[in-house]
């Protein structure tokens, strides 16, 4: 039976020559073995420290032999903290030392002023024109409002109140002397009816000049006219 060889080129399952290997896996791998290394290397010095197998100059006592190394090494150690504690505030002041020159010199320097921007020429607006004024509002006495019902022709001019006194005078226009006897009864009567809903028990009628024209009758009812009965 004819021997075939095998063929050549790598095997399809491995296609490197070597097993591939992560690249952080393998240091990984390396750092954990310098590590164990490096212990079994310092336990093994700490062994020969204390069995005195280390070299320590000829004026050292040979039985403490075993505390030379440690003891040079805590000196060392000593020596470089004083050292960094000496020199690092000195060098954080001589850093300190070296901006301030360069602030002063920015702070120096006079700062180049602007040349203010003028406004641009503005055209005059003219005043706006103002509302045209209006009269002001006529005030109206309640009073003579609550008796403009019972005054249809308009005869009463002003009204003047006396609430202490229990009084209200009318002042009339000449267009009341103007109407017939019985009309002036009949608008007085109607008046002072409606002067003792507002309050006031006693009225009087007066004309422009303040002469008594009427008011209300002390005995019995009504207005009593004290003027001439016909215009």
């Amino acid at each position: 039976m004819p021997f075939d060889a095998p063929p050549a080129g790598p095997d399809p399952a491995h296609p490197y020559p070597a097993p591939y290997e992560e690249p952080w896996g393998r240091l990984a791998f390396d750092l954990r073995a310098a590590l164990a290394s490096t212990g079994l290397r310092v336990r093994e010095l700490a062994r020969r420290n204390r069995q005195g197998e280390l070299s320590v100059p000829g004026f050292w006592p040979p039985s403490l032999a075993w505390l030379f190394w440690p003891l040079l090494l805590a000196l060392l150690l000593a020596l470089v903290l004083a050292l960094v504690t000496a020199v690092g505030p000195a060098l954080v002041r001589r850093s300190d030392s070296a901006g301030e020159p360069a602030q002063e010199l920015v702070q120096s320097q006079p700062l180049q002023q602007q040349p203010a921007q003028q406004p641009p020429d503005k055209q005059p607006v003219p005043p706006a024109p103002s509302p045209p004024e209006q009269a002001p509002p006529l005030a109206i006495d309640p009073l003579l409002a609550l008796l403009a019902e019972d005054d249809p022709r308009g005869c009463i001019a002003s009204a003047r109140p006396y609430p202490g006194q229990g009084r209200l005078d009318l002042e009339l226009a000449p267009t009341f002397l103007a109407l017939a006897g019985p009309l002036r009864q009949q608008q007085a009567d109607q008046w002072l009816e409606r002067s003792r809903e507002l309050g006031y028990e006693r009225l009087r009628l007066l004309d422009g000049s303040g002469a008594l024209l009427a008011q209300a009758a002390r005995v019995g009812s009504g207005m009593v006219l004290l003027g001439p009965a016909s215009p």
